[in-house]
């Protein structure tokens, strides 16, 4: 069993951080004023020329209001062309991708078209073909002309070849 002569409340339960504190358990009401009277009272303190001013803050000039009406159609024009921007690019968007699309699968069938024709013609055939029935022969070396290409991948015959004839 406890101790009944043990005291429970020890001097720091009186005090909460610098400020009485009060033991037990209820804690006491402040008592309030209804709202009523302290609109009442402001009402009472407040002069004629002040409620004069709050009056005439309140209202706003017609310079403003139309101001505030170009304003307001101005941001809504805006806005309006934004969407119809936005509109545009997505469908600019969309065409592309189509375009693309489409592009690539043109790629692939000129590619699969292309390995059908390399794969069905025979070089060997061609050569066969071109050196016995046509009488084609391999150049010579008098017959070839060498020219410096000046770092180009090919050269363009723009006049006759000189010393030929």
């Amino acid at each position: 069993m406890a101790n009944p002569s043990r005291r429970v409340n020890s001097r720091s339960d009186y005090y909460y951080r610098g400020q009485a504190y009060i033991s037990g358990n209820t804690v006491r009401k402040l008592e309030r004023e209804p709202e009523e009277r302290k609109q009442q009272k402001k009402r009472k303190t407040v002069s004629v020329s002040t409620q004069k001013n709050r009056a005439k803050a309140m209202q706003m000039s017609r310079g403003y209001v139309l101001f505030l009406a170009l304003i307001s159609v101005i941001a809504l024009g805006l806005c309006v062309n934004y969407l119809r921007m936005r509109s545009h690019l997505t469908t600019q968007t969309k065409a592309i991708a189509r375009a693309e699309s489409e592009l690539s699968d043109l790629k692939a069938d000129n590619d699969a078209l292309y390995n059908t024709v390399m794969a069905s013609v025979d070089l060997e055939q061609v050569k066969e073909t071109a050196i016995n029935e046509l009488g084609m022969q391999y150049p010579t070396e008098e017959q070839i002309i060498t020219f410096d290409t000046a770092g180009n991948s090919y050269v363009r015959q723009y006049q006759d070849v000189p010393g030929l004839k």
